[in-house]
């Protein structure tokens, strides 16, 4: 009877142990799963945040990819995004979007096109926390000059950038080439380069801002001033141009090319030299050809064009997490990071040169900088702009004379 006793009793002790092991195991689950439900809470509580931008090559879509993901992670308030919208609609999309009311809170813009929306009321006058930025002692000046109107700053210079020539150096030793530094000594080597299947140079001159981009630093180099373009200076600069198309030396449907489209001829191998700039960088490394840079070759003076985006913020929209984006941006490296993956010159000069050290290419972009002259300071730039994108093609294609280009030209 003892022992029945002495089993019935250990039974219960089991039970009891169970029991209680249960209860433990239910409130520890209890307890992780509302630890998730406020997590999640939390996460759903974000206010989300939208980019728009017209970055296209891999690795710029990677690195704003980084970019948006660590600034996600970096803090608990605010989850943003972004959204590619082409180079070639932005404007429009932008227009559109606004008298839809349907604008993302941050634009990555080029930065030309800044003051014109600036004029027109849609971006934030952030001219407070621009001071704090110090971006008139720290930034390269041209850039500076794309976020400012009437004294006031409506945007932070994101990266700076220029277009230089790009060239393959079997090409030009097996021509028994030098790098060209002028004007006559380009012509001369595109010519010795051009032939038997192989194009001497390549640029893109589409009708779209990028055309009007690349052509524009020859146009400068004819001025004596560099922003008192005229008719004189179209002319000479659109004469060396489609006199190599005319000549064979770069292929006629450059007028179809962009700036990435350029770069997929070159790496192609029948493309001497092109003109392009650092963004293309990347995927010449991944193609794993073998080039070299050089100064675009001077003529009356060293120019070229000021190249790069601002970040920009859309007025009525999230300003408060805007500029935390932007404060991540400039002030805890993230246009540093970004920059670094995909070959760009931070607009702060200082981090330009901390990149350049780390990346000896950029040297000759950095040394541009210097004579880069920005669209926006180019009197009528949106118009000046389709007229040479449309009178280089119209040249080439017979529909005009260099003379008539030249007197549409005010």
């Amino acid at each position: 009877m003892g022992e029945l006793i002495k089993g019935y009793k250990k039974r219960i002790l089991q039970s009891i142990t169970v029991i209680l092991l249960c209860c433990v195991i239910i409130s520890v689950f209890g307890c992780y799963a509302a630890d998730s439900d406020v997590t999640e809470e939390e996460i759903s509580s974000k206010q989300e945040l939208l980019i728009w931008s017209y970055y296209e090559t891999d690795a710029q879509t990677k690195g704003l990819d980084e970019l948006t993901r660590s600034f996600n992670e970096a803090q608990d308030q605010y989850e943003i995004t972004w959204e590619h919208v082409p180079m070639t609609e932005f404007d429009r999309r932008i227009s559109r979007a606004y008298t839809e009311q349907e604008l993302p809170d941050i634009v990555i813009i080029d930065n030309p096109d800044m003051q014109r929306f600036i004029q027109l009321g849609m971006f934030e006058d952030i001219t407070e926390y621009a001071k704090k930025l110090k971006l008139d002692e720290d930034y390269f000046m041209a850039s500076v000059g794309t976020t400012k109107y009437e004294d006031s700053y409506y945007g932070v210079p994101f990266n700076s950038n220029n277009v230089c020539l790009i060239y393959r150096p079997d090409m030009l030793k097996a021509a028994g080439v030098d790098v060209p530094e002028n004007w006559d000594d380009f012509s001369d080597a595109v010519h010795k380069l051009s032939g038997s299947g192989t194009y001497g140079f390549l640029m893109s001159s589409i009708d779209a801002e990028q055309g009007a981009f690349q052509i524009c630093s020859w146009v400068i180099e004819a001025t004596e001033e560099g922003k008192d373009i005229n008719g004189e200076a179209v002319k000479e600069a659109l004469s060396l141009l489609t006199g190599l198309v005319e000549d064979g030396c770069m292929p006629a449907d450059c007028i179809n090319y962009s700036q990435t489209d350029v770069a997929r001829r070159f790496i192609d191998g029948d493309i001497a030299i092109m003109e392009n700039g650092p963004w293309v960088f990347s995927m010449l490394d991944e193609a794993g050809i073998d080039y070299e840079l050089a100064p675009m070759p001077s003529y009356k003076r060293s120019a070229v064009v000021l190249g790069g985006e601002n970040l920009g913020i859309i007025k009525g929209k999230n300003v408060e997490g805007a500029v935390e984006f932007i404060k991540y941006c400039a002030e805890k490296g993230g246009t540093e990071r970004f920059c670094d993956s995909t070959d760009l010159l931070p607009s702060k000069v200082s981090s330009a040169e901390e990149l350049v050290k780390k990346k000896p290419k950029l040297r000759i972009i950095m040394d541009q900088m210097d004579y880069a002259i920005s669209r926006t300071d180019i009197k009528e730039w949106k118009t000046l702009s389709n007229t040479l994108t449309e009178g280089f093609s119209k040249v080439i294609t017979g529909e005009m004379s260099l003379d008539e280009v030249a007197l549409k030209i005010k």
